[in-house]
């Protein structure tokens, strides 16, 4: 037995080593986040608040493009559905008394024919009745006043000698275009005048033909159009010149020339009379006589209440056009 009672090295005395050593490396803890981390967060204060502003700020942008993606899908349907400005109730822009005419479109020419505007002495060949403005919506046709005996001078023109009923009717005549009015004879009633020495005129000038068209307005207004063919525009203009001085028709008493309204003419030249009987501010008649090349107009408006003005500016200013 040794006797040998060195220390060795190694463990403290009096401890055995059982199997090699290992050393114990400690469990890693969870990781904090700085912001929670109490000793981080006192070396980075704002970490909190500054995720905290970033939140906030994602959530307003996604609400704002929310809110503007609602507001545009409203915007849009309103648009879609929003009615016209006259439907809504308070904002209707009220009658002022004009008339809703159907499209107007001129009538065909003759075979060789040229239209006024393109020839030298401005004649009209066309039919004269498709040179007559159309009956307005809701508005009732009236027939027009003729004589009973027509003079030899009246008749219009061959293809014009049939009676106005015939005439006027597709069915009767298939080749001619549906017309606006209908032919009547060149005496008194024509001009609608009340002295013989006016009806003269008509004769002396040699009126080719005359049509008409009549119709009353769901006011009451009463519109008569006369439409008379000359020669020439010099036999024309002289009957102008004469008629411009009948200060009265069968349907309206004594006028007055109105030299302060503005009224739109297409062409040629027009004199207008207004009545000194009036109804509320407006005459009870208006009278226009219009010349343009060969063939002079007379527009006659007559309501017991007042010719609307607007109505009547209309009415000579689209019969003026198809003229032109």
């Amino acid at each position: 037995m040794s006797s040998d009672t060195t220390p060795r090295p190694g463990p403290d005395a009096g401890s055995e080593q059982i199997g090699p050593v290992v050393e114990e490396t400690p469990a890693p803890g969870p990781t904090q986040d700085p912001a929670q981390d109490p000793a981080q967060g006192l070396a980075q204060p704002g970490a909190w608040a500054e995720r905290a502003r970033a939140d906030r700020r994602r959530r307003r942008q996604v609400g704002g493009a929310l809110l503007l993606a609602v507001v545009t899908g409203v915007a849009t349907t309103v648009l879609v559905t929003l009615p016209e400005r006259t439907d809504v109730p308070g904002l209707a822009t009220p009658n002022d008394g004009r008339y809703a005419f159907p499209e107007l479109t001129l009538p065909p020419l003759p075979v060789g024919a040229s239209a006024p505007t393109g020839s030298g002495t401005k004649t009209h060949a066309a039919d004269l009745r498709a040179l007559l403005l159309p009956l307005p919506a809701d508005a009732v046709a009236t027939v027009p006043s003729a004589s009973p005996s027509a003079s030899a001078s009246a008749s219009p023109s061959p293809s014009a000698s049939a009676s106005p009923s015939a005439s006027a009717s597709p069915s009767a005549e298939p080749s001619l275009p549906p017309v606006a009015g209908r032919w009547i004879p060149c005496d008194r009633d024509a001009m609608l005048a009340v002295d013989d020495a006016d009806a003269l005129r008509l004769t002396t000038d040699a009126c080719r033909g005359a049509a008409a068209q009549g119709w009353t307005a769901a006011d009451g207004t009463r519109t008569e159009l006369r439409l008379f063919r000359f020669g020439s525009g010099d036999e024309a203009a002289d009957y102008f010149a004469g008629a411009r001085t009948m200060n009265r028709t069968k349907d309206v008493g004594a006028t007055r020339p109105d030299d302060d309204g503005v009224y739109p003419i297409a062409a040629g030249q027009a004199d207008v009379r207004l009545s000194e009987e009036r109804s509320g501010g407006a005459p009870t008649g208006s009278l226009c006589w219009l010349q343009s090349g060969d063939v002079v107009a007379l527009v006659q408006m007559t309501n017991p209440h007042g010719v609307p003005a607007q109505a009547f500016r209309q009415v000579v200013a689209l019969q003026s056009s198809l003229l032109a």
